[in-house]
């Protein structure tokens, strides 16, 4: 719960500050100065955020990019560090990073001087590695906190309410939780199903659309659920259209701009929201 008060500033302080509007897309005074606020003084709940940010696919034609996905820019920003700016805005120390063989150094100069904060872990597999194979080698990594939040690279999330989804999955002391985003085209992603807030079905790119809602690629759950499992394969593929039938798996909607940078016309809307 947040509560409004008012404060004093120097101009010059506020001069600063007017700069960091202008330079943070979407932001004004009062979330500028919240931001510096919570990254001296809030602590948040003890999370280790896993990002799948070793895949190359793309739809319809052979991979264009030389860099990885995550790596893409949209409007001067790549999409690793918008991401990454959600998570630690929250206080999250720890990430560990699943990326494809010898980008490390590309990785590095994009985070490391960004987040001095952030204790990253950098683990390079092979990009063709499944997600339930990459997820199963960071969880072996020593500094994985109990609770884990699991993301894929390639996702633009606008004003992602990481805290609420946060305090959202633990209200509701269910397994896991997946953040679900209304979209017009599931069938080319992730079809999902829900009654109340539980999910029901999950299908990996139906035929047809069956319902709107599609999977977002961010979910929250523990290590001790996690180590109950047995999903080395793809995620969306395999392991959650099972798992929905059998375990306690929660859905939150998210409402803001959302994409899967998955082929040119994917990236040519977040440049265009980003405008």
């Amino acid at each position: 719960m947040k509560k409004k008060i008012t404060i004093s500033l120097e101009e010059n302080i506020l001069g600063r500050i007017d700069t960091n509007v202008r330079q943070w897309e979407g932001k004004n005074r009062s979330a500028v100065i919240e931001s510096i606020l919570k990254e001296k003084y809030w602590e948040f709940v003890d999370v280790t955020v896993i990002i799948f940010a070793h895949d190359r696919k793309w739809d319809n034609r052979p991979y264009p990019f030389s860099n990885p996905k995550p790596l893409l820019e949209a409007r001067k920003r790549t999409i690793i560090d918008r991401q990454i700016e959600s998570f630690t805005k929250t206080g999250i120390k720890n990430i560990v990073l699943l990326i494809e063989k010898d980008s490390t150094e590309s990785f590095e100069k994009e985070l490391l001087n960004k987040y001095p904060n952030i204790a990253f872990d950098l683990v390079e597999i092979n990009s063709e590695l499944k997600t339930g194979e990459a997820l199963k080698i960071a969880l072996t990594r020593k500094n994985t906190s109990k609770n884990l939040m699991i993301a894929n690279g390639d996702i633009f999330y606008g004003n992602l309410d990481i805290e609420g989804y946060y305090n959202y999955h633990k209200e509701q002391n269910w397994d896991i939780s997946m953040l679900l985003k209304f979209v017009l085209n599931p069938e080319q992603l992730w079809n999902v199903a829900i009654h109340w807030n539980k999910v029901i079905w999950f299908v990996d790119r139906p035929k047809a659309k069956q319902t709107y809602l599609t999977n977002s690629g961010l979910y929250l759950t523990t290590r001790d659920f996690l180590d109950q499992q047995d999903f080395w394969d793809y995620l969306e593929h395999t392991y959650f259209p099972k798992i929905v039938e059998t375990e306690n798996v929660i859905g939150y909607v998210y409402s803001w701009e959302w994409e899967h940078i998955q082929n040119d016309s994917a990236y040519e809307r977040v440049n265009w929201w980003l405008m």
